[in-house]
């Protein structure tokens, strides 16, 4: 893992920037042919000792939720994880689906479906940092349950956009009662961002917290550069994905997260995704 904040400049507050690489050499040829790459959004993997043609169908027992029908070479299966595990804010269980692949030759990946937006791998449990990923929560889950020995650190690759190399993660928020330098409410924050390279996915994931965000259909709106492009409410966590177009001028943009309620507090994860 690398933290980096080269992506993102002129931030008013401080951003919690995380980036990972993405992309490398996946599977094995056997083990490639046998993966629904065109199912598969974004994945975390890894290489496990350990896995044979014995005992592989059986590792995972009663872990998943349901099985999807596999071949006697690998198995797929689907458990359902919740987005917010003890997360004060009091938010219902968001049930994830993650994806799971499992190879006789000992590869092992956890994904999201190429539909779901991105921003799902997004851990809002308490204390969860932002590189603890419900994907990488799911692999290490896995993991210990066939309790197979790592050959490598865990890795991430986007089927949806594979010519895609870093993956970055940004953790910003609003909070209840805020106030500028003079006294003034604040019910917003923004910073501003732009990539290195090319754009291939922009994703978030918001939620509000507060005793009267529920009189208000969507507490948390969403702009680039004061263009709206999507709100956020109080019951669940909202998703959402975006054109990543105006990000690839090479230009600083402002993203803004508000709110409708000086005593609300607007939560959010933003996941951006870009080539070279």
């Amino acid at each position: 893992m690398k933290t980096s904040k080269n992506v993102f400049v002129g931030a008013t507050t401080v951003v919690f920037g995380l980036s990972v690489l993405v992309g490398g050499s996946l599977f094995a040829v056997p083990a490639r042919a046998a993966f629904p790459a065109d199912q598969a959004g974004l994945a975390a993997y890894v290489k496990l000792d350990g896995v044979t043609q014995a005992n592989f169908n059986n590792a995972l027992s009663n872990f998943f939720d349901y099985a999807e029908p596999s071949g006697d070479t690998y198995m797929i299966g689907v458990k359902g994880y919740s987005a917010n595990n003890n997360y004060s804010g009091g938010k219902i269980n968001n049930q994830i689906d993650i994806h799971f692949y499992l190879g006789v030759d000992g590869w092992l990946a956890a994904y999201l479906s190429k539909d779901d937006p991105v921003a799902k791998i997004v851990n809002w449990g308490d204390g969860a940092e932002l590189d603890d990923t419900l994907l990488r929560v799911a692999l290490e889950d896995a993991i210990a349950k066939i309790g197979g020995a790592t050959t490598q650190t865990i890795q991430y690759y986007d089927f949806s956009s594979p010519a895609s190399l870093k993956m970055t993660l940004v953790k910003e928020s609003s909070p209840v009662n805020a106030k500028d330098a003079r006294g003034n409410s604040v019910n917003y924050n923004e910073f501003s961002a732009m990539t290195q390279g090319s754009m291939n996915r922009f994703s978030w994931s918001v939620a509000a917290v507060g005793t009267s965000c529920g009189g208000w259909a969507f507490p948390i709106n969403l702009s680039i550069d004061g263009s709206s492009i999507g709100g956020g409410g109080c019951s669940s966590f909202t998703y959402g994905n975006y054109s990543p177009v105006i990000f690839n001028d090479q230009k600083s943009h402002i993203v803004k997260i508000g709110k409708t309620d000086y005593f609300v507090a607007a939560n959010g994860v933003f996941v951006f995704i870009y080539g070279n």
